[in-house]
């Protein structure tokens, strides 16, 4: 009877340990997920990279901060540009995976990259009107670029644009206006080559 008891104490005493734990985790993950809303301001996004140039990986975390110019409230859609048709474009959005290939010709000995953009969501159509904002992001990001792995802050440049004529496939853009189902209607729109490409 008393070993039975003491056996029914310890799983008590084991399961009460276990949920301790199970809260102090909790507690921990919610206090790290705080600190990383007020590390990144509102707006910034945050990329994640790893480059190998022959001397081994670097894993380079970066946050973009947006440019002055930018509205201060979400963008209505962001992504890469699919295709494009007279004023109206469509819109990849979604987590944005890039494939960098690298060829060399054997005769030369010269390299050819070409970069694929990949998202994971829907597709929006952005419709481009007269009274439409363009900004060019002109962001260097090659600029400062570590050489070790580790995180860095980048400041997002952007120059007014004059004609949509400029916003070509595989760019990226954000687009702020009114979001009609799966159509944007753009009052601003920023667009410029991937980070880093």
């Amino acid at each position: 009877m008393k070993r039975n008891k003491w056996l029914i104490v310890g799983v008590v005493v084991g399961l009460l340990a276990v949920v301790a734990a199970g809260a102090y985790t909790a507690v921990r993950l919610l206090a790290q997920s705080n600190q990383a809303e007020t590390v990144a301001p509102r707006g910034a996004r945050v990329m994640q990279s790893v480059v190998d140039n022959g001397s081994g990986p670097v894993s380079v975390q970066t946050t973009f901060l947006p440019a002055v110019e930018l509205p201060d409230e979400p963008s209505a859609a962001s992504g890469i540009v699919v295709s494009r048709r007279d004023n109206s474009l469509m819109l990849g959005t979604g987590n944005i995976d890039v494939a960098v290939e690298v060829q060399v010709d054997p005769d030369t000995g010269l390299e050819s990259r070409s970069v694929v953009p990949r998202t994971d969501g829907p597709q929006l159509e952005i419709v481009i009107g007269p009274d439409t904002v363009l900004y060019r992001d002109v962001t260097d990001f090659q600029a400062d670029a570590p050489t070790e792995s580790g995180e860095r802050v980048v400041q997002q440049i952007v120059r007014p644009a004059d004609l949509a004529d400029a916003i070509e496939p595989q760019m990226e853009m954000s687009v702020w206006g009114e979001r009609r189902g799966d159509r944007v209607i753009a009052d601003v729109v920023v667009f410029g080559p991937l980070p880093g490409f």
